[in-house]
């Protein structure tokens, strides 16, 4: 594989931009296919974040369709420059838990993508901000954070290096005490993990906020309380099942206003990202503000116009 099968720049209007932090396996993958569906959109390849950010600024005019190929965090860096234009988000998922891919019905399947591409329908979401930080799907501090952490320092990737650094995690984890201001409450607890979700899942189809929808100008705020470790199993089912709302350890809030989260703690996660943030953090959400490919498996049957 070379450095041309990965960028092909000619007049299409949708554009695949690819993580090359993918691993060498899903790259092979998607390079096999790209020269097949070269008709229906251009494709490139970046070194850094940043230099796709710029990318995407330099080229807002020339595409209306802008393909992350990558995880929940290269989607989420390419939203932050499409949020509030008329362009749109699409996501070819390759990364290791692909959270908002799968809230949004998107696949490991060109045909599907092509299909989607061509039909062309756009559904709005609402976007996320901790302290003017852009957060599409999820974000927060504690368990999941601490294995965002954790995971972003190993060089194998995967599903499995994931469930690795999430046991490891867990075998050491103790509480942090938060202060959260909403809706005219304050509250003052010790926690696991608070995590403030657009959509439902972390990935995997873990179901950390089972009542979330990405399009309602609302956000939740899940605090999971201190539990036993022996306690940990039975965790992971019931947010793999959607059922976290039956556990005692789990409190579910909600908000449309601005709220603003105080604790020592300065390890977050932003899409699956990790992120220090020292001192207060301000969380606020905009509603509809940036447009998704529908796919055919978009599971939100209401299309924004």
């Amino acid at each position: 594989m070379t450095d041309s099968d990965l960028h092909y720049l000619n007049h299409n209007r949708t554009v695949l931009i690819l993580n090359p932090k993918a691993g060498k396996e899903n790259l092979n993958f998607i390079s096999k296919n790209l020269h097949k569906y070269r008709d229906h959109f251009d494709y490139t390849t970046f070194i850094s974040i940043d230099e796709c950010r710029s990318f995407i600024r330099e080229n807002l005019e020339r595409y209306d369709i802008f393909v992350a190929v990558g995880g929940d965090g290269t989607a989420s860096s390419m939203a932050a420059e499409l949020t509030g234009t008329d362009k749109i988000l699409a996501i070819f998922p390759i990364g290791s838990g692909n959270g908002f891919a799968r809230e949004m019905g998107f696949t490991r399947n060109f045909d599907d993508l092509i299909r989607d591409i061509h039909r062309k329908e756009t559904f709005f979401i609402d976007v996320l901000y901790l302290n003017n930080t852009p957060c599409i799907n999820i974000a927060g501090a504690g368990i999941d954070s601490y294995v965002a952490h954790e995971f972003h320092n190993l060089i194998r990737r995967g599903f499995w290096s994931y469930v690795y650094s999430s046991l490891k995690v867990m075998a050491r984890i103790k509480p942090f005490r938060f202060l959260v201001n909403i809706e005219n409450r304050t509250v003052d607890e010790h926690a696991f993990m608070v995590t403030l979700a657009n959509t439902r899942q972390f990935g995997n189809n873990a179901l950390i906020a089972p009542l979330a929808k990405p399009d309602d100008g609302k956000f939740n705020i899940v605090i999971v309380r201190p539990f036993p470790k022996i306690y940990a199993p039975i965790f992971a089912i019931k947010m793999i099942t959607g059922r976290l709302k039956e556990s005692k350890y789990v409190t579910f809030l909600e908000s449309e206003n601005p709220v603003t989260f105080i604790s020592r703690e300065k390890r977050f996660h932003i899409d699956g990202e990790p992120i220090i943030i020292d001192g207060k953090v301000h969380v606020e959400i905009k509603n509809r503000v940036l447009g998704v490919l529908k796919s055919s498996n978009n599971r939100w049957q209401q299309l924004s116009n």
